[in-house]
């Protein structure tokens, strides 16, 4: 995850309780940024066997992910603006009940739609603790070493989960069911609720009361879903149906009202004045490229290795493992190599990766592991990974301090968003190619096709997010 928006202005001392260590602040800000990352990788490991248990069709697959991006993704500003407004404690601890009990509901899913609305439910959820761990952090340890470590520690969390995820997935759906991928968040977020509510003070950060932007959020996260919903249904209905025409309309008067609520609010949640600046334009475009690549790489691999070679959930995690750990320590070094000379990493983090993904489009139905697998995806983690932490820093060299705190905010929103735009516009390619496909008669072969398609299509977004990263300033020696 990038640098949270909802930093506060000032510090607030009494976050913790006078006796407990300040320590214990940033390991609930870790554990719970570990679960939110975690659970985004998880699930992708679990997809075939949700598909088969509950009958899943290819949009409901689709939207097993997209419900969790598009909902963490459209509230997530909102909940930074929640959290200035009634304290880091009580939005923390929602945040992990909301969160917590979708996950519990989601275990119990006996259909698609259940399934569906308990990952919008927690994606919702995770929108709160998103935006609340780094800010508790940043409480805590208003200045210092301290904070830089604690920080460190918290961007650690975030990239490790996303590498340990796939695996904690394959082990559970094989050796328990898909459906403790979505219980094990029960006992953590309930351990993070109880942790909260001893050791943290209810203290709200300051006088200082702006409203909340509702309908901003809203407009934007069903404007966006609309949009996916119109997308992905092309596919099989076709661009002129009725169910299709009528879910784009819906997109287009939804966003377009986003945009008038955003110019006429006194408190908006992205300001449009914040768009004047050359580095928040393309650098959103860098962020959107980024979150899609990142997440159609594992979404789309997951099922290849499963649905058409036959690997295993187990075997699938392990097989994901190197890619996830390559991309955690490429994204925690990647700034000390910036700091130490190396300015363009997004660019060539984004070719590294457009490379591998380039590579995936040659897999065969029987892929040799080393050759068809490991290689291509430890390019892949290795872009990727040098574009995660660097891509918004670079962004924001640009960026004028008292606008910082917004402009990553927007970062880290429009890269939940392109990942679940990007999930909804490369599936669609996907499931048209396998259509149209010559190999009708051989379905494996067809499917497998699609999927060439969709690597080629992400390898082309992570080029031109790597190219479009050389418009911004470098970063500059800190």
């Amino acid at each position: 995850m990038s640098a949270s928006p909802s930093v506060p202005a000032m510090s607030v001392p009494s976050l913790i309780h006078p006796h407990i260590p300040l320590w214990v602040a940033v390991v609930i800000a870790c554990v719970s940024s570990f679960m939110v990352v975690m659970d985004g990788a998880i699930v992708n490991v679990a997809l075939p066997a949700m598909q088969t248990d509950l009958y899943l069709s290819k949009l409901q697959l689709q939207w097993v992910v997209d419900a969790y991006l598009l909902s963490l993704g459209g509230f997530m500003l909102l909940a930074a603006r929640a959290s200035d407004l009634f304290g880091r404690k009580v939005i923390l601890q929602s945040g992990l009940l909301i969160f917590t009990l979708a996950s519990l509901a989601g275990g119990f899913a006996e259909n698609g739609t259940m399934l569906l609305v308990s990952r919008a439910i927690q994606g919702f959820g995770a929108s709160a603790l998103a935006t609340s761990t780094l800010a508790v952090i940043v409480a805590v340890y208003p200045t210092g070493s301290a904070k830089a470590t604690a920080i460190s520690m918290w961007a650690a969390s975030s990239s490790i989960a996303s590498a340990l995820g796939v695996v904690i997935g394959g082990w559970l759906t094989t050796s328990a069911g898909w459906r403790w991928v979505m219980f094990v968040n029960v006992p953590i977020g309930f351990a993070l609720i109880l942790g909260v509510a001893t050791c943290m003070a209810p203290v709200k950060p300051g006088t200082t009361r702006p409203k909340l932007d509702v309908w901003g959020a809203v407009t934007i996260t069903l404007g966006m879903g609309a949009l996916i919903l119109g997308i992905s249904q092309s596919a099989n209905l076709g661009w002129n149906s009725s169910i299709v025409l009528a879910a784009l309309c819906a997109a287009a008067l939804l966003l377009v009202s986003f945009f008038t609520i955003q110019a006429k609010t006194e408190q908006p949640l992205i300001p449009l004045s914040i768009f004047s600046l050359h580095s928040v334009r393309m650098g959103n475009i860098v962020v959107l490229g980024l979150g899609a690549s990142l997440t159609a790489s594992t979404f789309f691999l997951s099922i290849v290795l499963q649905q058409v070679a036959g690997y295993s959930a187990l075997e699938t995690g392990l097989s994901l493992l190197p890619m996830g750990i390559t991309l955690a320590i490429a994204a925690i070094v990647s700034r000390p190599l910036m700091d130490s000379g190396l300015r363009r990493l997004p660019f060539f983090g984004g070719l590294i990766s457009a490379a591998g993904l380039i590579w995936l489009t040659r897999v065969p139905a029987t892929p040799d592991y080393v050759i068809d697998v490991l290689g291509p995806t430890l390019l892949v983690g290795l872009g990727l990974g040098l574009m995660l932490m660097t891509s918004a820093h670079t962004a924001l060299a640009g960026v004028p301090p008292k606008q910082a705190g917004l402009a990553s905010g927007l970062f880290n929103t429009s890269r939940q968003l392109g990942a679940a735009l990007g999930i909804a516009c490369l599936s669609t390619l996907a499931h048209t190619i396998t259509r149209d496909s010559v190999h009708l008669d051989m379905p494996l072969l067809a499917q497998l096709q699609g999927y060439h398609a969709a690597f080629l299509a992400t390898a082309i977004l992570s080029a031109i997010a790597g190219l479009t990263s050389l418009t911004l300033r470098p970063l500059e020696k800190s």
